[in-house]
């Protein structure tokens, strides 16, 4: 039988202490460096200017001047936290209230870790990420909740594929006049969303450091973006293109706006889009001194449609290619209702241009935004946006339906 050396037992019991004891030190260190880390982060963060909030007729307006992305949107989640974090327990309401979701944190979580949106943003716009992580340190909220809350057409597209939905909401209107001699370009955009949003219409003026560009974002406190324009005179209205496909990966539409209001013309635009892998299908309408575009996008794809030598354009929620690859079709006849009327959307606001369109200004834009069925249940905010061949742009918005809340002026 063999017998240890005590001396033999003594060495291993001697290494096995020294061992435990080196990972006891290790933890130990690692553990401080995560502390201080924090701790050093905690400080910096205190020492970030909390911009003051003004509140115009339902309508949250801040400026954001920091020097670094994560400090601008520290700057955005901190002044805007008691919003946000209302925001976001609407949002969970909606989820119990419109879908079949019983837990919306364990959707919210497949969401975020099976679908590959944040390491698409990530990877590809790290600045923008930054900025995201700011507004999440800045108002103390979950990141994967604000994330989803944020990317609410990656997250609709979810919800659908799942089969969740009790109802149908969403239906969003474009539009674009240009190409008049002498006179300004227009943008409008009609935000038809989910009840959440309400209270929540936030404008960002934004100032990029090192660079001229000042951004007038429209969005929702909490949100990257959503429309908007920069004093360069580059605008962007949205809306989802529901018959097309939608993807699991890409860059999410909120994170695509605010890189479109980087640019200094619609070209400089349309570059980035060339480049993106897309997180759902979406109708970009680009505007800037000279022209207005639609440029519909999927997957890893874009279209720029083309707008016939007309001096307007609009686009609803369908595609408007032809032969395009559409996932299933929308009859304008027979089940446009189901679809949020958007045939018969796009057909009004492309009559009322035709007839208009040489002519029309803030008045007739605004009339035609508050014409049934372009405006509906559904409609929280009212964007139009003035874009002169010379001098600064103007951007109207409203704090909740157009019929309800007056349009807001915003400069820069």
């Amino acid at each position: 039988m063999a017998v240890s050396s005590p001396c033999v037992s003594g060495l291993k019991t001697t290494a096995i202490h020294i061992y435990n004891m080196k990972n006891v030190i290790t933890l130990l260190f690692l553990t401080l460096s995560i502390s201080f880390t924090a701790f050093g982060q905690t400080l910096k963060n205190k020492e970030i200017k909390i911009p003051a909030v003004e509140y115009r007729q339902g309508i949250y307006y801040l400026e954001l001047d920091s020097s670094t992305p994560y400090e601008r949107g520290y700057q955005h989640g901190a002044a805007l936290k008691f919003v946000i974090k209302k925001a976001l327990k609407n949002f969970e309401n909606w989820i119990k209230e419109n879908t079949s979701v019983k837990i919306p944190e364990e959707a919210i979580s497949d969401f975020t870790t099976n679908r590959r949106y944040i390491q698409s943003v990530k990877a590809q716009l790290p600045e923008l990420f930054n900025e995201f992580q700011g507004i999440v340190d800045g108002a103390q909220v979950n990141f994967d909740q604000l994330f989803a809350y944020q990317s609410f057409d990656e997250f609709y597209s979810y919800l659908e594929a799942g089969n969740h939905f009790k109802t149908n909401e969403g239906n969003c209107t474009t539009t674009g006049v240009f190409g008049r001699k002498n006179k300004a370009n227009y943008l409008t955009h009609n935000n038809d969303l989910p009840s959440y949003h309400e209270d929540a219409v936030t404008i960002l003026k934004i100032k990029y450091p090192n660079s001229d560009v000042v951004i007038l974002q429209q969005t929702f406190a909490g949100q990257i973006a959503q429309n908007g324009v920069n004093n360069y005179g580059v605008a962007v209205g949205i809306n989802t293109i529901i018959d097309l496909p939608v993807s699991n990966t890409g860059i999410p539409v909120s994170f695509n706006v605010r890189k479109i209001l980087e640019s200094k013309n619609s070209a400089e635009a349309l570059e980035y889009l060339k480049e993106v892998h897309f997180g759902t299908s979406m109708n970009y309408l680009i505007a800037d001194r000279e022209t207005a575009i639609a440029v519909e996008t999927w997957k890893d794809t874009m279209k720029v449609i083309d707008h016939k030598n007309r001096q307007y354009i609009a686009h609803t929620n369908h595609t408007l290619q032809e032969n395009a690859a559409v996932i299933y079709e929308i009859d304008a006849e027979v089940n446009d209702s189901n679809f949020g009327f958007t045939h018969g959307r796009l057909k009004l606001a492309n009559k009322i241009l035709e007839a208009e369109a040489n002519d029309i200004d803030f008045e007739g834009l605004q009339k035609l935004k508050t014409t049934r069925p372009i405006l509906n249940g559904s409609t929280l905010m009212g964007t139009i946006i003035r874009i002169p061949k010379k001098g600064f742009p103007v951007l109207w918005t409203t704090g909740g339906s157009p019929t309800i809340f007056h349009h807001v002026k915003f400069t820069f």
